[in-house]
């Protein structure tokens, strides 16, 4: 009988041969261990960002240089470059980037003849400004000027106003007032009156002073009637005797009182 294994004998007997298995190799163990490979990972990607770090650091110091210099259009009247320069000291030498042009602006602003301003950064080092001032129509009250809007500012020197028409009448009151001074200016013009003061009482009365010392009451109603009534009549008048009015009075239907200087009030009728 055939068997699949051979036989062995010996002394007690016959056994079959065992048989030899061969194991697999196995895989040599890593020389580093995972921990450490973690380790060295980790060192490797501190150094790449402390390099990025210095790289960024050069070249954001590159590109964020100091600000040195300022551009300003400098057509003015009343302002002039040491004055901005001297709102802007807390701003020289700070980065390109540091800077903030809304406070730029807001500390531009604030100067009484400035009107606004607009401020931008342009690379590498320079501040640009187009600044505005105020232009002065008139003289507001005591202590303050008017501008070609209606607004009112208040420089703190009003010596070089003193050639201004001043304007005067209840608060906000500004803007009808003026519209109504440069509505009279046009009417006066053809008679080379010249209006120096005017005033809008709280009572919503008129009144105007001509060329310094004619005082004019119009009144509330009927106002370019008034005064174009007014002109018609001053110019029909010799010289020497419209140099001689004081004072007239237009708060009449249908005429004019006047007074000469040194007398009383004379009517003066008018169809």
């Amino acid at each position: 009988m055939k068997q699949n294994n051979k036989l062995m004998r010996n002394g007690s007997g016959i056994h079959a041969r065992p048989r030899v298995s061969i194991a697999a190799r196995q895989p040599l163990k890593p020389k580093y261990s995972a921990h450490r490979t973690t380790i060295l990972l980790g060192v490797l990607c501190i150094s790449a960002g402390l390099a990025v770090q210095q790289n960024f650091n050069e070249i954001f110091g590159f590109v964020n240089r100091p600000i040195t210099r300022v551009q300003m259009n400098e057509q003015w009247q009343q302002l002039n470059e040491r004055d901005i320069r001297q709102l802007l000291q807390g701003t020289m030498g700070k980065g390109f980037f540091e800077v903030d042009v809304a406070k730029v602006k807001s500390a531009i602003e604030q100067h009484p003849w400035v009107a606004r301003a607009s401020v931008r950064r342009v690379w590498p080092d320079t501040l640009s400004m187009d600044i505005t001032e105020h232009v002065a129509i008139a003289r507001w009250g005591e202590n303050q000027l008017l501008n070609l809007h209606g607004a009112t500012f208040a420089p703190a020197d009003l010596a070089g106003a003193s050639h201004l028409p001043r304007l005067q009448g209840p608060e906000a009151s500004q803007f009808q007032v003026m519209q109504q001074y440069q509505l009279f200016s046009q009417i006066l013009f053809p008679a080379g009156l010249k209006l120096t003061e005017l005033t809008l009482t709280a009572r919503g009365s008129w009144q105007i002073t001509l060329n310094d010392s004619l005082q004019v009451a119009i009144g509330r109603s009927d106002l370019t009637e008034k005064m174009e009534r007014f002109v018609e009549f001053y110019i029909s008048q010799p010289k020497t005797n419209a140099e001689a009015f004081e004072a007239i009075d237009l708060r009449y239907g249908n005429g004019i009182a006047v007074r000469n200087k040194q007398q009383d009030l004379t009517g003066v009728a008018i169809r």
